[in-house]
């Protein structure tokens, strides 16, 4: 249903803020080396880190309240994670003795 001018209905901000926010950071995941591959433990630690200053700096539900930055923040990084995941499922490099990616 579109609203009373005509135009479509807004895409709630909530959802766009955090689907373009941990897709940038699950793509910076992926791009860290090992390339291909899913990042470090201390990699994945540091991302956690800055989305939580993230969220407690510039956060849709966290601002300036640490409990929710940090909630906000491992929000984030779990979707991060999981767009990494995808991201190395799709175009990553399979490891050996797995059949992530079958051969073409």
């Amino acid at each position: 249903m579109g609203s009373a001018d005509g135009h479509p209905p807004d895409i709630p901000v909530a959802l766009v803020y955090v689907t373009a926010v941990s897709l940038v950071a699950g793509l910076g995941l992926f791009l860290v080396p090992p390339l291909g591959h899913m990042p470090h433990l201390y990699q994945v630690s540091l991302t956690g880190a800055a989305l939580v200053v993230w969220s407690f700096s510039d956060g849709m539900f966290g601002r300036f309240s640490v409990f929710l930055a940090l909630l906000e923040g491992a929000l984030l990084l779990r979707l991060a994670l999981s767009w990494t995941d995808l991201l190395v499922t799709a175009f990553g490099t399979p490891v050996e003795g797995t059949t992530a990616l079958p051969p073409p």
